[in-house]
């Protein structure tokens, strides 16, 4: 099977590659050469819509995933909800008390997640084609992206962040391209022309769109799958009586944090309830597992 259709992961089994992403990408850039208005408020509402249908399932196998790996005293499912529903909470707070900030180390948790995409070498190659991605909107789209932080935060320094990307984009992107060639020679060819993929779409595209093409087509798939081959689940009876009803969990929050938004547009109160969730549930996406994880091994360490 090609390269760039599938690769192997640590665990043996077959990821999707970056044809999909490619196919997207393609699509539209296709429409906008044909005259569709890509960074208009209707197509960002979808793209913001598209990124919680297809970006929420990959999340919603962590406990599974966390009690396959790990047995502890942390591992039961009231301890874990109550973690998750603890970190989210934090970061509810944090858009309530101080959303830029909150911007900004949503920026920076999403950097560390991406870079899971990159199996590159050493953690800074790993972390610059995610650092890339989002800084690469500041080439050509600044001011696009200062307005979509603006509507985010609900906050005119919000362009703040947006200055902190242009600044460090020339780094990320010149080391994002050793990180590309260093994939390419250790054999990773639908990671390197995955990254490359994904860097011209967060390029040319309206940065929504572009981040859409990348989080739906290549970066949820591949993690949704791995945590799939993990958990040795094949069909969609095995999955789908979790992932189904957690996606609706998620799907509520942000209906909710729709109707709690004071934005004057209806695309600015869609736009930042979807990223809003997505900022809520990946905190603990992240966290949890790693704290779990630490727990265990202190205690395992201690037993010994």
């Amino acid at each position: 099977m090609s390269v760039t259709t599938c690769a192997a992961s640590p665990t043996g089994t077959v990821l999707p590659g970056p044809r999909i992403m490619i196919l997207a990408l393609a699509l539209a850039l296709l429409a906008g050469m044909a005259g569709v208005p890509l960074a208009s408020p209707v197509t960002t509402a979808v793209a913001c819509v598209a990124l919680l249908v297809f970006g929420l399932p990959h999340g919603t196998l962590d406990l599974e995933l966390i009690r396959a790996r790990l047995t502890g005293p942390w591992t039961g499912t009231a301890t874990l909800v109550a973690l998750y529903l603890g970190f989210a909470a934090c970061m509810y707070a944090v858009w309530q008390v101080h959303p830029v900030l909150a911007l900004a180390a949503f920026i920076a948790i999403a950097v560390v997640h991406f870079s899971e995409d990159w199996d590159a070498g050493p953690p800074l190659l790993r972390a610059a084609p995610a650092l890339a991605l989002l800084a690469a909107p500041t080439l050509f789209h600044r001011a696009e992206l200062d307005a979509i932080f603006v509507g985010l935060t609900n906050r005119a320094d919000a362009g703040s962040v947006g200055a902190g990307l242009a600044i460090v984009a020339p780094v990320a992107i010149g080391l994002a391209a050793v990180a590309i060639g260093s994939l390419w020679r250790r054999g990773e060819r639908d990671q390197a022309i995955g990254a490359v993929a994904a860097l011209v779409g967060m390029t040319i595209l309206p940065p929504i769109v572009g981040f859409a093409v990348y989080f739906c087509f290549f970066h949820s798939p591949r993690h949704f799958h791995h945590s799939l081959a993990d958990l040795h689940w094949r069909g969609v009876r095995q999955w789908g009586w979790v992932v189904a009803p957690l996606t609706l969990a998620a799907g509520l929050l942000a209906v909710l944090l729709f109707g709690v938004q004071m934005r004057t547009e209806i695309a600015d109160r869609i736009m930042a309830a979807s990223f809003m969730t997505l900022s809520i549930l990946t905190v603990p996406h992240m966290l949890v597992p790693l704290l779990i994880n630490r727990l265990v091994r202190r205690r395992q360490s201690k037993l010994l």
